[in-house]
């Protein structure tokens, strides 16, 4: 069957319409990254978007470093634990956001830091303590 050419572009401008507006947020393969594997994790290089998954009670190693004015590198990972579910989209060109219903991406402040200075029997210590998550649910020591 053959549609004419003015109708085919009706129905092209409509699946093109819905397409975006079903899709909300860009869309690519979602992976939970607790379970992921590493040949799961090699192709998602490869992809435009990746939604990374964390459910509630995911623990996974985390390398924590700190760079810039300062430099600190645990001399082993610590331990990520989820305390409630969320995506990180990643995109190829490097950026990232964070997903709380995983439809739409979070562009506002979802990290704070805060540096304490204090002391020890074996002299001046210091902490960070870096907080991601909504601003409403942060800490009161990081508000």
């Amino acid at each position: 069957m053959r549609i004419a050419p003015t109708l085919q572009g009706v129905l092209l401008a409509f699946l093109a319409i819905t397409s975006l507006s079903a899709c909300g947020a860009p869309q690519g393969p979602r992976i939970r990254f607790a379970q992921a594997s590493p040949s799961q994790l090699a192709a998602a290089e490869r992809e435009e978007v990746v939604w990374f998954e964390f459910k509630q009670g995911d623990a996974v190693p985390m390398v924590f470093l700190v760079k810039g004015i300062v430099d600190a590198e645990a001399d082993t990972p610590i331990r990520l634990t989820a305390t409630r579910d969320f995506w990180v989209v990643s995109f190829r060109d490097g950026r990232q956001y964070f997903s709380f219903d995983g439809r739409s991406l979070y562009q506002g402040e979802v990290g704070k830091f805060g540096l304490f200075l204090t002391s020890s029997d074996q002299g001046p210590a210091t902490g960070i303590m870096l907080y991601i998550g909504r601003p409403q649910d942060a800490p009161p020591e990081l508000r």
